[in-house]
């Protein structure tokens, strides 16, 4: 909550002093200049107003002019409150200085806006995490960014705040189904992005067409083609003997250690020494800095001791990948896999054999699989994997219908026994 009083500079003084504006939020405080100046026997101090003397020509104009400016500063807060903007006395200055005509903003332009959230991103707090914002989403700024630039030259003038109402927001949409011939996802991906660029423009008091609001401009998301991996598929890929190929040794190995840990890339290539306790392996998760305490399953044990407790690579994750697809052909995991998804806005079925769909995210999810499957508690697991929600962990669980059914099935055959 934030309190706002009106104080003269020097209460006790024969001249004319300035009013200000005083706000204390959250034991933070900040005095900003009305530019009224009142002689300090004219002003009454309880009410915060200028007296009703006839000395004072401008009282009433200057009393509607506090009461405005106290109104406004109420709804500045609680608008940065309401919307996640950081309320510090720099945000409160330049809104207060835009609201009184002080400065006067220059007109943004989309691209002008765009081009400097973009810049300003490597040093902006996400403040939903408190985190610096991740390197990753800028990555999927500017490809938002590309795609936008591209759809641009399609329409007959250029894209500005005013001029993204619905019809242009659903051209740009048809132009990711159609032109770009993009899945579902990756439609999905543009939009919330393009709608998060509105909301912080709107957030900062620019004015925005409010059709990207509208229930009419979204993309719906579906579940994705990942796949999971067995336990005894992973055996399959344990007991592979590439001791003359220490390149695919080690990719195999790490991912051996994410399907028994469940830790993303970002995690299990920064494992150290230090993470691994006696019978745990704990450590704070980079992309959500939560963390995490994770049994030391004993192939993990075994292969950590092989790698002298560090296993981390120095490859990327796209070489990782590139890599992991060879050590599943090897391993002969060729069961055909039939993907479906919408593709250029149309259903569409492919078939793959399964070592062609293993990244390495599919540990993650095999893990969960897995565990699921052995009737660990959901709720045990996403302890373990760091999901804070079940429709987030559900998206992990890749079982078919028929592993559905035999986890059914052994239940009541436990019952009988």
């Amino acid at each position: 909550m934030i309190n706002i009083n009106f104080n003269l500079r020097k209460q006790d003084s024969k001249s004319p002093q300035v009013i200000y504006l005083v706000l204390r939020w959250h034991g933070e405080y900040y005095r900003y200049t009305t530019r009224f100046s009142i002689a300090p026997k004219n002003w009454d101090i309880e009410k915060q107003r200028v007296r009703n003397v006839i000395t004072e020509l401008h009282k009433d104009t200057i009393n509607k002019y506090l009461n405005d400016l106290e109104n406004a500063a109420k709804g500045i807060y609680a608008n940065a409150i309401a919307k996640q903007i950081p309320v510090t006395k720099e945000y409160l200055k330049s809104v207060l200085d835009r609201y009184t005509g002080r400065v006067v903003d220059e007109k943004k332009t989309f691209w002008s806006f765009l081009d400097k959230f973009i810049a300003d991103a490597p040093t902006r707090t996400n403040p939903q995490t408190g985190q610096i914002i991740s390197t990753r989403t800028i990555q999927k700024y500017n490809t938002t960014k590309d795609v936008l630039v591209e759809f641009e030259k399609t329409m007959p003038r250029k894209l500005d705040f005013e001029f993204l109402d619905l019809d242009t927001l659903n051209d740009f949409r048809d132009y990711l189904t159609q032109v770009k011939r993009h899945g579902a996802n990756t439609v999905a991906k543009h939009i919330e992005t393009l709608k998060g660029f509105l909301n912080e423009a709107a957030a900062v008091g620019i004015p925005v067409n409010s059709s990207y609001k509208s229930k009419h401009f979204k993309a719906k998301r579906e579940d994705s083609a990942a796949i999971y991996l067995s336990e005894t598929e992973l055996q399959l890929i344990a007991d592979l003997d590439l001791s003359t190929n220490a390149r695919l040794d080690r990719v195999r190995d790490l991912f051996l250690i994410a399907a028994f840990t469940g830790l993303r890339y970002s995690d299990f290539t920064e494992l150290k020494e230090h993470h691994i306790k006696k019978d745990t392996i704990e450590l704070f998760q980079i992309k959500t800095g939560d963390p995490v305490i994770i049994p030391l399953h004993p192939k993990v044990r075994e292969l950590l001791k092989k790698y002298d407790g560090k296993p981390a690579p120095t490859i990327s994750n796209q070489k990782f990948n590139e890599y992991l697809k060879e050590v599943c052909e090897a391993a002969k995991l060729t069961e055909m896999v039939e993907i479906q998804k919408t593709k250029a806005g149309k259903r569409v079925k492919e078939v793959f054999e399964k070592w062609k769909l293993v990244s390495s995210h599919t540990a993650r999810r095999s893990l969960a699989s897995n565990l699921y499957k052995r009737g660990v508690p959901m709720q045990t697991i996403m302890i373990i994997t760091g999901h804070k929600t079940e429709k987030a962990f559900r998206q992990y669980i890749r079982l078919g219908k028929t592993e559905h059914a035999e986890i059914v099935r052994s239940v009541w055959e436990d019952t009988r026994a």
